[in-house]
């Protein structure tokens, strides 16, 4: 984890710094975060349009800084992953959190729909990696190499599919893939998991404190996310803190969380300390 501190001062300074220019040219409509938008405009505007950016903050390398730092919390979680993992449902998940970390920092620099499709894509891939951990974790079939590869590609596939057409396809007008129902459902089913692993859980304490964790940080996260969106409780371009930062940051630690909870069973290692005792 020490190879992450240079990166994330080098990060943290630049984001200070942060040099203006005709960087990216183009920027999306705005969507569900407001650092780069003008205080005055987005709170005299009846609804949401281009008119809301302020146009210092667009010509900025990093048009939205605290979103686009923040991100480095995902990559640095899916590196302790990485690092931990002995199963490939773990070090798939790993990845994604890397995956999400790079991507999502890039479409918060940029703001352009390209990268936003990269950004919904790694939270596809971390939502549908972690449930592929916990079903891991409770049936041990799954570890199985040759399972396991295949377990692995399907996830990575279904996400991708799923993501890239999340508009796309319809059953009875509802978009099944629209990432509302994926949290949802990716959520309700991870928690349901998350519970049947109490029973296999090899450390109860560690189960617990990772739980603990877990329900203290996942609302918070979804709070800070939803709270920062044009008209919400928490929508403040110019505030120290933001909403959408505070969304990336407790999301990567529930992340964290939701993959201790599952290692407390012993199918892998923890991240947390070196010794484990593995099933």
């Amino acid at each position: 984890m020490l190879v992450a501190a240079p990166v994330l001062v080098f990060l943290v300074a630049l984001a200070v710094w942060n040099p203006r220019g005709d960087y990216w040219g183009a920027v999306e409509f705005p969507k569900a975060q407001c650092e780069a938008y003008d205080a005055h405009a987005m709170r005299s505007a009846s609804r949401l349009s281009e008119a809301v950016y302020a146009p210092t903050k667009l010509s900025r390398l990093f048009r939205e800084p605290q979103n686009t730092v923040s991100n480095l919390a995902y990559a640095v979680v899916g590196l302790a992953i990485l690092v931990a993992a002995k199963q490939r449902a773990s070090r798939a998940l790993g990845l994604a959190g890397i995956f999400l970390g790079i991507g999502s920092g890039v479409y918060h620099a940029s703001l352009l729909p390209e990268w936003r499709m990269i950004d919904i894509l790694g939270v596809y891939a971390v939502l549908f990696c972690l449930l592929f951990v916990g079903l891991t974790a409770l049936w041990p079939t799954l570890r199985v190499s040759s399972i396991a590869w295949t377990g692995v590609v399907l996830v990575w596939v279904v996400a991708i599919y799923t993501g890239a057409h999340r508009n796309d396809v319809r059953i009875f007008g509802i978009k099944p893939f629209d990432s509302t129902y994926v949290m949802v459902v990716s959520v309700t089913l991870g928690c349901a998991m998350a519970l049947l692993a109490f029973r296999e859980a090899k450390d109860r304490r560690a189960y617990l404190r990772a739980v603990a964790a877990l329900a203290i940080a996942a609302p918070m996260a979804f709070a800070g996310g939803q709270g920062d969106r044009f008209g919400g409780f928490l929508a403040n371009p110019d505030a120290l803190v933001q909403g959408h930062a505070v969304w990336h940051t407790l999301g990567a630690v529930a992340i964290l969380a939701a993959y201790e909870v599952f290692a407390a069973t012993g199918f892998d290692r923890t991240t947390l300390r070196a010794k484990v005792q593995q099933g």
